[in-house]
């Protein structure tokens, strides 16, 4: 099938076709097309996503996968997977995505995951895989630690999952009144002054958290910590894989199957209502989010992996590399 994409999608993801069948993507607008995909939740996403509504095309939601490469995305390097979704995007919990379908149906899988689950734990894996394995730079003291994620001002993630500036105050609040030490791990980007974090402002005015800002994996900062509480962040899902307690503000893809403590609001849970309704292990997650939703391609020659060989791949780039 000839598909159809914005210049955003045609000009930023190059590589993409590769993804379907090696095929070069057409405008939106061409005449012949079978249906459209769109990148994300920004505007030339809304936009392909209108048109295809307007043309009575099929259209398809691409983001990247959950295990995506070594490098970022945002310095050229090309992901070992995607997702295609013909619902909706997995952050967006206001419909219900192929990726909640997939959780739902999901009863099977838990050996799946649990073999995924494994393998990922034991090689300090997470989306990204660039940064360097060693403790942050946090003084210890007797309470219990609780990791309070920062995220992006503006991050779709967060509105997409039904998440606000109110949701990250509450997160805050709710840490600095528990009597845990509140560790908040600061966005690269926000630290580098190139965007603004819904929390790292204020809790800097109020004071009684300590600012993570070390360059470090995700699998460091979670070995030194006792909870992670999230609005809508994968570092959730990231601590859920290594059996730490979770706790949203939001409802992101892996909130609402009984692993996680939900403070959903009213709207939230109306929202929600009619869905997420069985209760779904960690394992059973895993397999749907790692496995039987996204696709694994080899940049090397583009065929079609698994995701074991996924994993494999993107140790032994980090093995190259040290």
């Amino acid at each position: 099938m000839r598909l159809g994409a914005t210049f955003f999608v045609r000009n930023d993801f190059p590589w993409l076709g590769h993804y379907f069948g090696s095929q070069k993507f057409a405008s939106t607008l061409s005449p012949g097309i079978g249906g459209i995909v769109s990148w994300g939740g920004r505007v030339p996403a809304k936009t392909a996503a209108a048109i295809a509504r307007f043309r009575r095309l099929p259209h398809w939601h691409l983001e990247d996968g959950f295990l995506r490469s070594v490098g970022l995305g945002k310095a050229g390097t090309i992901p070992l997977s995607i997702v295609i979704d013909d619902l909706g995007l997995p952050v967006d919990a206001n419909t219900s995505s192929r990726l909640e379908r997939l959780i739902e149906g999901a009863g099977e899988a838990g050996e799946l995951g649990r073999a995924i689950r494994e393998q990922i734990v034991l090689n300090r894996l997470s989306k990204y895989n660039h940064l360097p394995h060693r403790p942050p730079q946090v003084e210890r003291t007797g309470k219990r630690r609780i990791l309070l994620v920062d995220q992006v001002v503006g991050d779709v993630s967060v509105g997409r999952a039904l998440g606000s500036q109110a949701s990250f105050e509450r997160m805050l609040a709710d840490g600095l009144k528990s009597g845990a030490q509140c560790l908040i791990r600061t966005h690269p980007d926000v630290m580098a002054g190139l965007r603004k974090g819904y929390l790292t402002n204020d809790a800097a005015a109020k004071g009684g958290a300590v600012l993570i800002d070390d360059a470090v994996s995700v699998a460091s900062i979670l070995e030194v910590v006792d909870e992670v509480w999230t609005v809508s962040s994968q570092f959730g899902f990231d601590a859920l894989l290594r059996g730490i307690p979770v706790r949203c503000y939001a409802a992101p893809f892996y909130a609402g199957w009984g692993v996680t403590q939900d403070h959903f609001g009213v709207y939230t849970k109306a929202a929600l209502a009619g869905r997420r309704t069985k209760l779904r292990s960690v394992d059973q997650i895993a397999a749907a989010a790692f496995s039987l939703y996204p696709t694994y391609r080899d940049p090397a020659d583009w065929r079609e992996i698994a995701v074991f060989r996924a994993i494999e791949l993107i140790v032994a780039q980090q093995r190259a590399a040290a």
